[in-house]
């Protein structure tokens, strides 16, 4: 809280008002009966309100978005539009080490494109993740953070070529550095596939607090690709729902945990009848 602080004022009175507001929030609030992903997002919501800044992220979204697109586009010099389903999902796996909410740093393109290639993930399971994209017609695609959605048209389009029609899926509001419409619009994104919101500010998946759109849309999917650590965290108990892939980069002990992963692992876990494997 104490960075979203940062990124929201100068004001070191309004940092302080908004950290003791967060406070008493939490003090107030049962956290054993309240959703984790709606406390965080009431807490940034508290950020955002006190120092009246609506979007703390802004620009370093931005920044990160044209880090993102100007390593693209040297990608796509080199591979053109047949750029190899397997490297598509390397680099979309790798795109989510952008995070200015769990990391300090970010990325250069340059390191990401080598961590991309340098990632371990089992052949096997990048196999089972296109078989499963073939078999789909619907597929919906959530994105987590601005930057990587411009990794994840490479993703989103290498789906596309298999024959799947693709909706994406951004935030409804700023919240954190997740990526919103408008980076999705700054990245291109809307231009190669349908793309709505959630109809909310939180940073994941609630359903019952989502637009009617999104919810249809969900309900009408044959496979969900989920990005980040927020969507799976938010989704992995939701019932009635297709199988769905989640690629990201582990960043807590109790993710670690709950995957028996460790931590910083990047990987891509897929669930079925709700049954989590890896």
């Amino acid at each position: 809280m104490a960075e979203a602080c940062e990124y929201a004022t100068g004001d070191l009175t309004l940092r302080y008002r908004a950290l003791k507001d967060a406070i008493q929030y939490l003090n107030d609030v049962n956290v054993n009966q309240v959703n984790r992903i709606k406390i965080g997002s009431d807490l940034h919501r508290i950020v955002k309100e006190v120092t009246g800044n609506p979007d703390p992220y802004h620009e370093l979204k931005k920044l990160s978005n044209r880090m993102a697109l100007e390593w693209l586009f040297k990608l796509e010099e080199g591979f053109g539009n047949n750029i190899p389903f397997m490297l598509a999902l390397r680099v979309a796996a790798a795109g989510n080490m952008i995070d200015y909410g769990a990391v300090k740093t970010v990325e250069t393109p340059k390191t990401l494109f080598e961590k991309a290639m340098r990632t371990e993930v089992d052949s096997s399971k990048m196999e089972e993740v296109k078989h499963l994209v073939k078999e789909s017609q619907r597929v919906l695609y959530i994105c987590d953070n601005a930057g990587e959605i411009a990794f994840d048209k490479l993703l989103v389009s290498a789906v596309q070529s298999l024959g799947a029609q693709v909706t994406v899926v951004v935030r409804g509001g700023p919240i954190l550095n997740d990526a919103t419409l408008e980076d999705a619009y700054e990245v291109g994104m809307t231009k190669l596939a349908r793309t709505i919101s959630t109809g909310n500010d939180f940073g994941g998946i609630i359903l019952d607090d989502s637009s009617h759109e999104f919810q249809e849309t969900f309900r009408r999917s044959d496979l969900i690709i989920s990005k980040g650590q927020g969507n799976l965290e938010s989704l992995i108990d939701v019932k009635r729902k297709p199988t769905t892939i989640y690629i990201f980069k582990v960043k807590c002990n109790h993710i670690a945990n709950l995957l028996k992963s460790k931590m910083d692992a990047t990987g891509i876990f897929i669930q079925k009848l709700n049954s989590l494997y890896f």
